[in-house]
């Protein structure tokens, strides 16, 4: 959480910083509850073993798209003004 914070305002110029922290904010929390409705109704659907799966499977995706991120390839965080206005 800290090194994604550090990384999106070491990035972000100064003028649109409300604006992606809003907009991480929301589908942060927005997408508790869809998540929460999605594994209730995969659980209710075909079990608690399924529910887990699936969880698995979307960290297992979640992983990779963040290993094949350049952001994973950073080695320091860019310097201030050093990102594309």
């Amino acid at each position: 959480m800290v090194g994604s914070t550090t990384l999106r305002q070491a990035i972000t110029p100064e003028r649109m910083m409300g604006r992606v922290s809003a907009l991480n904010s929301t589908a942060t929390y927005g997408a508790r509850p869809l998540g929460a409705l999605l594994g209730a109704a995969i659980s209710a659907r075909w079990g608690m073993d399924a529910c887990l799966v699936a969880a698995a499977a979307a960290f297992v995706v979640q992983a990779l798209i963040i290993f094949m991120s350049p952001a994973a390839r950073l080695e320091r965080i860019p310097e201030e003004g050093a990102a594309a206005c």
